[in-house]
């Protein structure tokens, strides 16, 4: 654990991070940080509760897991197991680039609009 205090791009850090972790226990919000993580090829541990709403499969993009002991089974399982790390490092970048991407959120906003317009017009018809 390296305490860097303010950085003024934070990507660089995480990016050069052998594993990134999200114990949230409670709480809402984005997950921008696991995003920004995997976009940057940084594997992550997190709860269930760190990676909800995300498209991530335990063991295929991320590891899972929400109660302190497994937690920290799960981190050094990551961090002694390079092979590991490259896979979910390799799976994540590919889901953040099919499904997080802001051309593909772009698109499928746009088909949610055309779809609600569609379904106002038939509906006043």
């Amino acid at each position: 654990v390296h305490l860097s205090g303010y950085v003024d791009d934070i990507r660089p850090v995480v990016a050069g991070a052998s594993v990134c972790l999200v114990p949230i226990r409670q709480g809402g919000g984005t997950r921008l940080k696991i995003l920004e993580a995997m976009a940057l090829g940084t594997p992550v541990v997190a709860t269930s509760k760190g990676a909800e709403g995300l498209a991530v499969i335990d063991g295929q993009h991320i590891l899972l897991a929400d109660d302190p002991a497994t937690f920290a089974s799960r981190t050094l399982k990551l961090l002694q197991n390079p092979a590991l790390r490259q896979r979910l490092a390799t799976n994540a970048r590919s889901l953040v680039e099919e499904q997080y991407d802001w051309t593909q959120i772009g698109q499928r906003f746009v088909g949610f609009v055309e779809d609600v317009a569609v379904r106002h017009r038939e509906s006043r018809s």
